[in-house]
């Protein structure tokens, strides 16, 4: 449909009490993708708010926490760039601000059918940064606002994955929205931005031995180890060339022409208990996560709809949370990448042929492996300056945001009604979330090549276990 939005406003918050200027260091972890990624949260109208109310409108109220989180959260006011020294991505903790708009439309959100899939017109819904020369031209936080014709909000969200992961991002979401309903900020967990704790623990004395002079030398990690096997995609040499690699590399078309197509997969959670509790009796598993049933059927239903050879080497990755099996822990209040990628590896006859418990059982074993002798090994690995991406046929890369606090983005509209991912770096990638609209149901939403579209939705709808 056609969205028309008009800009009433557009503004660079800033901390409302200015912080030291400063450099954060990046891991490597940090420095694999400093792409924005964009979310944008839906509201549907609060009956019983008027809008033309005596208290102090709602999006003034959010403008003003924004400037007061930004304070604990200074680096999201800075900006990214490359240390001309190590040729290495780094932040500058500048006070240069946030990118902020204020819009609105007379369209309703009932017009844009289910808000949780992706739709070309949400793009109007998030700032649009201009191309820039450096890297350090643009903000590393970008925030749009728009209020609906029904009465309903969306708060579009982007973030520099350099800046935040996943945790780090809805850490600081939360954050916002607790202050703009006017809760009080000694509630907030003071977060911890430094990575020098991290970087330390890979480089101590007591750390696992290993350099990090090539990445292709680190075949005693899993998560590379079982990518040599596949062919690469885009390949750099450092910080700066990696940047235009993963942007030329998200433009690419798949094979046979048709254009990537976001699409979202519902399922039940009737269906997922069950099938829990089918492996576990099955296959006499200990246990059986949501993550780990749902992360094993999309693999699967993916890679029958792309029709590799059965021959074909393929590999299942997805990240594994690391803040509390380090040792010692990097805490909750850690806001920087903390992810490590668990690895599976296996033919595509293999894969297809074997019962759901058998995949199951590997995803779990794979997650066993991320100790934190491997944490330190995977991290040292990326501080080398040589970097790859495999193709993502063979890869298929599952991220897991069920457990994020959805519950907690009341910026004083109401609790989110839906939420939609735009494009990520590497748009093949699934993501495991809950469907708002649904209460207890679940989403995947993946990016596939047109031509595949179909066979994947049978695939993912056959529940024939």
């Amino acid at each position: 449909m056609e969205l028309i939005v008009s800009l009433k406003e557009t503004l660079t918050p800033r901390p409302c009490e200015l912080s030291k200027r400063q450099t954060i260091e990046l891991s490597g972890l940090d420095r694999i993708s400093p792409a924005i990624l964009y979310t944008i949260f839906f509201y549907k109208s609060q009956l019983s708010y008027e809008l033309s109310s005596s208290e102090v409108d709602v999006v003034e109220r959010a403008k003003r926490a924004l400037q007061k989180v930004l304070v604990s959260w200074f680096p999201a006011a800075g900006r990214l760039r490359i240390n001309e020294g190590t040729g290495k991505l780094e932040i500058d903790c500048n006070n240069e601000g946030v990118s902020m708009i204020i819009a609105e439309t007379d369209s309703k959100l009932q017009e844009l059918g289910r808000l949780h899939k992706y739709k070309p017109c949400y793009e109007k819904l998030v700032p649009q940064l201009p191309e820039a020369g450096d890297i350090s031209e643009n903000p590393v936080v970008v925030v749009q606002i728009t209020r609906f014709g029904c009465g309903g909000f969306s708060v579009g969200f982007g973030s520099s994955h350099a800046l935040f992961d996943g945790s780090g991002a809805f850490n600081f979401l939360a954050s916002w929205a607790h202050l703009s309903t006017g809760k009080d900020e000694s509630d907030l967990l003071v977060p911890n931005h430094s990575r020098d704790s991290f970087l330390h623990a890979i480089y101590s004395p007591n750390s696992s031995p290993g350099g990090a002079s090539s990445i292709y030398e680190q075949d005693h990690i899993a998560a590379i180890q079982d990518l040599y096997n596949i062919p690469m995609q885009a390949i750099a040499s450092n910080d700066r060339c990696w940047e235009t690699a993963l942007a030329k590399f998200s433009q690419i078309d798949p094979p046979g022409g048709l254009q990537l197509q976001l699409v979202s997969l519902c399922i039940g959670e009737e269906v997922v208990e069950a099938w829990k509790g089918l492996v576990v009796e099955q296959g006499k598993l200990s246990k059986c996560s949501t993550f780990d049933v749902l992360c094993a059927h999309i693999w699967k239903a993916r890679v029958k709809a792309l029709m590799l050879r059965p021959c074909t080497n393929i590999c299942l990755q997805f990240p594994v949370d690391c803040r509390s099996r380090m040792n010692p822990p990097l805490g909750k209040n850690f806001t920087g990448n903390a992810f490590v990628l668990a690895s599976v590896s296996c033919l595509v006859s293999d894969l297809l042929q074997e019962p759901l418990h058998n995949t199951i059982r590997r995803i779990q074993a794979a997650k066993d492996v991320i100790t934190d002798e491997y944490i330190k090994l995977y991290a040292k690995a990326l501080e080398s300056s040589d970097k790859f991406f495999p193709s993502m046929r063979e890869l298929t890369i599952v991220t897991d945001w069920l457990r994020f606090p959805f519950h907690a983005l009341d910026f004083g509209w109401g609790k989110v009604s839906s939420a939609a991912l735009l494009a990520t770096p590497v748009p093949e990638t699934a993501f495991l979330m809950l469907n708002l609209e649904e209460p207890g149901g679940f989403l995947v939403r993946i990016g596939i090549g047109g031509q595949h579209i179909q066979d994947l939705i049978t695939n993912f709808n056959n529940f024939n276990y």
